[in-house]
This record gives structure tokens, C-alpha cells and sequence, in this order.
């Protein structure tokens, strides 16, 4: 592994290991944040644009799945090698979303930790107790908190621009995209900023570690 490839990924987890302490330290973050879109009620939630972003989600994977199949089928029949995208990359970005936002987020967060939702808690008007970060709780039978999926999912968009492009204002974009998503979540007292932030990292490290041994050029690999 190169010098600097190295250095990115301790920085990652260094940065997340730092921010998640902060969060489990100061729990109350997750409250300040969410009580700047509170108004007795998350009137936020009813917007369109708020809809939009979260409906968008759903979409957004099963046209990546169906889009990236498809030109993969196409490069195998046709001899072409459209958007580079070969069995590698199918394989890469199936990993990406199995692992990161299907196992580890949806499965072994959102259905262990038991993390009520923002709109759920007494702080906010429902009868639910609030709970830290990564703290296991039962507030929450199914489908919780802790972490976003519609995060995981829309930050899926991070492995999608590593695989079809080389340039650096679609990941940009993809980053943008997830965050709006992330955005509208937590305004819509679906999720605590804390929910966000971990499944960002959940993602990014997923994508980083499995390009680097998927798709990563050899010499960087074995530099």
C-alpha cells in the first residue's frame, strides 16, 4: 500500500473514531442539532423538496443497479468497454452496497441499537427516550434511528462516481447529493445528525477499502 493511500485511510478512521467519541461524550449535540429545525412539530417533513430528496433514494439505487447491469451486458455482447465498467467494477459496487448500507447499516445497526427516532422522543413532543450513538437501547423495535439507511443509500452514489468516473466533480456531486439527502432527514426529525455522520463513514470506508483491492491499479496496490 502506498504512503499517502495509507495516510488517507488512518485519517478516515482516525477522523471517525475522533467524531464518534465526541458524539458518545456529548450526547446532547444530537438534541442541539435537531432543535434548530423543531417548531413544535417538524414542519420540514411536509415539504416538497424534503420528499423529493427521500423518495429520490429509492430511485436513485434501483436506476444504478439496472443502469449498471446493463451497460456491463452491453460491454460483454458488444466488445465495448462503455464507462469502463466490467465484471470488477459490478463486483466492487455490489460489495459496496451489500456491506456497507445493506449488512452493516440496515442490518446490524438499525435492527441491534433500538435508537428512537428524533420526532419519537419526549424532547420533541412523542414519548420515547432519547439514546446516544452506538448506544443499545429499546426505544425502537424495527426500522430505527441508528443509522440512516436513506444516508447509506444515497452515499452509495460515492462508490457509482469512483467506478464510472476519473473526475473529481462527480464524486463532488455524488458527495453533494448524499449530504442533501442527509440534510433533509435530519430536518424532517427522521434521523439525528449522529444517524447521518456514521453512515457517511460507514460508505466511505466500504468504498475505500474495497477499491483499493478491487479496483485499485496494481502498482498502487503493491507500492
Amino acid at each position: 500500500m502506498s504512503y499517502l493511500r495509507l495516510l488517507r485511510a488512518r485519517l478516515i478512521l482516525a477522523s471517525f473514531l475522533i467524531l464518534s467519541v465526541l458524539l458518545v461524550a456529548f450526547p446532547r449535540i444530537d438534541i442541539g442539532v435537531s432543535s434548530l429545525f423543531f417548531d413544535h412539530g417538524f414542519h420540514l417533513r411536509t415539504q416538497w423538496w424534503a420528499i423529493g430528496l427521500h423518495e429520490s433514494v429509492t430511485w436513485f439505487l434501483r436506476l444504478s443497479v439496472v443502469a449498471v447491469l446493463g451497460i456491463y451486458a452491453f460491454n460483454r455482447l458488444a466488445g465495448r468497454r462503455l464507462c469502463g465498467v466490467d465484471g470488477r467494477k459490478v463486483i466492487f459496487l455490489a460489495l459496496v452496497l451489500i456491506i456497507g448500507s445493506g449488512l452493516t447499516v440496515n442490518l446490524a445497526f438499525k435492527d441491534h441499537f433500538g435508537r428512537a427516532r428524533p420526532r419519537d422522543i419526549v424532547e420533541f413532543g412523542g414519548t420515547r427516550h432519547f439514546t446516544p450513538p452506538f448506544v443499545i437501547a429499546h426505544e425502537c423495535e424495527q426500522n430505527c434511528s441508528f443509522s440512516s439507511g436513506d444516508g447509506a443509500g444515497a452515499f452509495f452514489s460515492m462508490a457509482l462516481a469512483l467506478a464510472l468516473s476519473k473526475r473529481r466533480w462527480v464524486f463532488v456531486a455524488a458527495v453533494a447529493y448524499a449530504s442533501l439527502v442527509s440534510f433533509s432527514r435530519i430536518a424532517s426529525g427522521a434521523h439525528f445528525f449522529s444517524d447521518s455522520l456514521v453512515s457517511f463513514y460507514v460508505m466511505l470506508i466500504c468504498t475505500d477499502v474495497l477499491y483499493f483491492y478491487l479496483l485499485a491499479p496494481r502498482n498502487a496496490a503493491d507500492g
